[in-house]
């Protein structure tokens, strides 16, 4: 435990990504007050309490960076547990209470037999960068590849296999891998969610919910898989923090926690399974993953939501060799479409 809270301190010395014009968080006054760890043989729960400071760190409120920061800090002291849960509290308060929520929409989880809507949603893109006046990707570039535009693979060969199994689905950004340029000037493909789901008509409250477009990007997946009124939400990504393997996170505070953590342990399941079958005997299963509204992808969806962490961008064996590989991006893509119908057709039959 003692290891764990001095990473946290150290992590808090410096300023998450994209804040960097900001003071590191424990200069400007973000205490860590209290970090408690349980464990059992499979799970692992831990508590972190932070100062009230936590709270107005970033100045319009958005918390998220901070607590990104948080838990990356604690992944190379967490090894492969089939449940890992983080409960935030500020000063003793759960920390959901203190962040945004999103409008009820939607009171029980959809039909992907009925025709209903899955969207993909790939995770970052380019964003407009107010601070720096400029375009650029949210992460950064790591051994020739960039996790936005990985992300983004994945996600389109995870489009086609659903709509190959007659699942009707949608992306969150433009699904082209054409050069038709957005208002980056760069592809559209590349670009966040933010700016597709605008061009798309969403209303203005869907797409500009934010105090900048990193997080109007961020909200704006959720809130546009809210609006279509989709089945479930899934959101593609890389990680980052020196581990190895594949973890599956969800929310316990959406309203959907238990068709949530459901479709997340199918989806883990399928994909841990199918690299370890058919690419590395290897592969580790980090297993889930779950807090009370860390992650606003997961926490602002009403309805089942999941973030894949698919590999370690910044591990380069196996993780970022299995990246560069075409292979194995379609390996990811067919085993969450398999997850996909194996959750839904179990909702399906429950409902009859």
């Amino acid at each position: 435990m003692e290891q764990l809270k001095l990473q946290i301190e150290r992590a808090l010395d410096t300023a998450p990504r994209h804040y960097e014009h900001l003071l590191a968080p424990r200069q400007a006054g973000v205490r860590l007050l209290s970090v408690d760890v349980r464990e059992t043989p499979s799970t692992q729960t831990i508590a972190i309490d932070v100062s009230q400071r936590a709270l107005t760190y970033e100045p319009s409120g958005n918390i998220e960076p901070l607590l990104d920061t948080v838990i990356q800090a604690t992944s190379l002291a967490i090894g492969p547990k089939q449940l890992v849960e983080y409960t935030f509290t500020v000063e003793g308060l759960p920390i959901d209470r203190f962040l945004p929520r999103a409008a009820r929409l939607s009171r029980q989880a959809q039909s992907v037999a009925a025709g209903d809507v899955v969207l993909v949603s790939p995770g970052h893109g380019l964003y407009w960068d107010e601070f720096l006046s400029s375009w650029h990707l949210q992460r950064p570039r790591i051994r020739g590849i960039v996790e936005d535009l990985v992300n983004w693979d994945i996600a389109r060969y995870l489009r086609d296999e659903l709509l190959a199994r007659n699942v009707n689905t949608q992306m969150a950004r433009y699904p082209e891998a054409d050069e038709t340029a957005g208002p980056s000037s760069s592809a559209r493909w590349q670009e966040g969610a933010k700016y597709f789901i605008q061009a798309l008509g969403a209303p203005v409250d869907i797409w500009n919910f934010g105090v900048d477009d990193y997080a109007r990007d961020i909200n704006a997946r959720p809130f546009y898989a809210n609006w279509i009124d989709a089945a479930a939400l899934i959101s593609v990504h890389n990680n980052a923090g020196g581990q190895t393997g594949t973890e599956t996170w969800y929310d316990d505070t959406n309203g959907l926690e238990g068709e949530s953590a459901r479709l997340a342990q199918i989806v883990n399941t399928h994909v841990v399974s199918a690299i370890r079958q058919r690419y590395n005997g290897t592969w580790v299963d980090r297993g889930l993953r779950v807090c009370n509204g860390c992650k606003g992808e997961n926490r602002l969806a009403t309805r089942p939501s999941v973030i894949v962490e698919i590999a370690y961008m910044d591990t380069t064996t196996p993780d970022n060799d299995a990246l560069h590989d075409d292979a194995f991006k379609r390996i990811v893509a067919e085993a969450i479409a398999d997850g996909i119908r194996e959750w839904a057709s179990a909702a399906d039959d429950g409902r009859r």
